[in-house]
């Protein structure tokens, strides 16, 4: 009978931690979807950039920009065990640091300055980089879904990044 309650008290400290990756598996997922479709976005309006005005452009990658901080707010709660940790720590500072290059992409727009424009969308390819190879290995460690969106979101917007900067340039 002693055996049985070391064994089921064993069992439930088990079932304890299962269920907290579980829950953490289901967050991740969630907030995931949510990441990619924000990596998607961004590439479709850096692309069409070149067709907008500066004063849309500044619109929409200050909206981008509350996405991405909405983004990191969401990783930063989740309950991540220990072996996430690290990871989840640097998905939460890029899409700190991509929020801060959306809003400088913005911030050129108003002032029509191309060349701030260009740097920071160089800054935020760099960003996105990061963020794809964390969210490549939590996906991969939690059987997830892989990235297929998020490489040609990553590609995408470096060829359009000069769209962009030219654009702010002609007002």
């Amino acid at each position: 009978m002693a055996a049985a309650v070391i064994v089921a008290g064993c069992g439930s400290g088990k079932s304890s931690s299962s269920t907290s990756q579980v829950a953490f598996k289901a967050g991740f997922a969630t907030s995931q979807k949510e990441f990619r479709k924000l990596g998607a976005d961004i590439a479709r309006d850096i692309t069409g950039a070149g067709a907008k005005t500066d004063a849309d452009l500044a619109k929409e990658f200050t909206a981008l920009a509350t996405r991405a901080e909405h983004q990191s707010t969401q990783l930063a709660a989740l309950q991540s065990p220990a072996k996430y940790r690290k990871r989840i720590a640097r998905l939460v500072a890029g899409f700190h640091a991509m929020k801060a290059d959306l809003a400088k992409i913005a911030t050129a727009a108003t002032d029509h300055d191309a060349s701030s424009a260009e740097a920071a969308t160089r800054s935020l390819l760099s960003d996105a980089a990061k963020i794809k190879t964390a969210d490549v290995s939590l996906s991969k460690d939690l059987g997830l879904p892989g990235v297929q969106g998020a490489s040609s979101t990553t590609s995408t917007t470096s060829t359009s990044s000069s769209v962009s900067a030219t654009h702010t340039s002609g007002g």
